[in-house]
């Protein structure tokens, strides 16, 4: 049977999705993965084995650029004869449906839900359970992932999904200059979209600190990327965002969570850790397909400083037990939520 599996969404999206496909890698032999077309480059890099189409869809596109035409995606489609999709909302049916292909897709989503143990729910009939945090490994990552103990150096990744998940840059100033009093050297995270922001920033830290950090500027070659981010930093601090998966690849990540709903979307990881303030409004209606979001004070994040960011650090490395949310000088901790990581029949 040839199978495709559907994620055409954006690069930390099909990062999440790795244990599902790296699952149904191991089911199927004839397995085609269809993703973004500027996601083609990391798919070939996390699934070398695996055939990779694009699938363009319009309404999944951030930068509005030339649709794939219909016809593409229908010449892609009638080379298959099952397609399981990990992403499928309304527009996915309209654009995708065709007659003579069997269809596997998810339920509407729960932002209570992790998107991989959704992923693994829609997969398990083809693949049997599955611990989503063994299902894939980055092959290449090199040095540990396990939580540290002390911070030799620290990377501060700024990029951002969605504006409304931006840290100020003010208090990633306030945030380095805590770590570099107490012996950490600092590096900067971002992707092509955060290079001014970066730039401003190294500039700031460079008359705080005395020194220029190294500035990580994620790029289409993403083995050179994971690299240097394993070989220059111990953890790292991250907003939600692709570059944070990313970082999550090989490092361990404390996620600063506002409006987005982090127990969908943690990035993967066993010793990864969750700061948020909880505020009533979170998770943000910028993620309701029908509400029109109109912050502007962005208090979820604003509001987390970097001394309450530092506390929270250091208590993580100190060897900190957080079985469920805990709270601690008014910011709430959590492991990402890997309760459910395990399957269902686990002990």
């Amino acid at each position: 049977m040839r199978v495709g599996v559907l994620k055409p969404d954006h690069l930390g999206d099909l990062i999440l999705a790795a244990p599902a496909i790296a699952a149904l890698g191991r089911r199927f032999n004839d397995l085609t993965l269809l993703c973004h077309p500027k996601n083609l480059g990391l798919a070939r890099h996390l699934f070398p084995d695996l055939r990779i189409c694009p699938m363009q869809l319009p309404h999944l596109d951030k930068e509005r650029s030339r649709p794939m035409q219909a016809a593409d995606r229908l010449r892609v489609l009638r080379e298959i004869d099952l397609l399981i999709g990990l992403r499928w909302d309304g527009q996915c049916e309209r654009q995708l449906m065709i007659p003579d292909i069997e269809y596997h897709t998810p339920g509407p989503a729960d932002i209570n839900v992790h998107v991989a143990v959704q992923h693994r729910a829609l997969v398990a009939p083809f693949t049997g359970d599955y611990d989503i945090l063994e299902s894939y490994e980055y092959s290449s990552a090199s040095g540990s992932i396990e939580r540290p103990r002390h911070l030799g150096a620290v990377g501060l990744c700024i990029s951002a999904g969605f504006r409304l998940n931006a840290w100020p840059l003010n208090h990633w100033l306030g945030l380095a200059e805590r770590l570099h009093r107490h012996g950490a050297k600092i590096v900067l995270i971002g992707g092509p979209a955060e290079c001014s922001r970066l730039r401003i920033l190294k500039q700031a830290l460079l008359q705080a600190l005395g020194y220029a950090p190294r500035v990580i500027v994620g790029s289409n070659d993403f083995a050179a990327t994971l690299e240097e981010i394993a070989d220059q930093v111990d953890l790292v601090v991250a907003t939600d965002s692709g570059t944070a998966h990313l970082a999550a690849l090989v490092r361990p990540v404390v996620s600063l969570f506002g409006g987005s709903p982090w127990r969908r979307f943690a990035p993967l990881g066993r010793n990864n850790l969750i700061l948020c303030r909880r505020v009533p409004c979170s998770p943000c209606i910028q993620f309701n397909r029908t509400l029109i979001n109109t912050c502007h004070t962005q208090e979820c994040l604003s509001n987390l400083t970097p001394e309450q960011v530092y506390v929270c650090l250091t208590a993580y490395l100190a060897g900190l037990n957080v079985p469920g949310m805990t709270q601690l000088n008014g910011v709430w901790l959590a492991r990402s939520p890997w309760g459910q990581s395990q399957p269902a029949n686990a002990a």
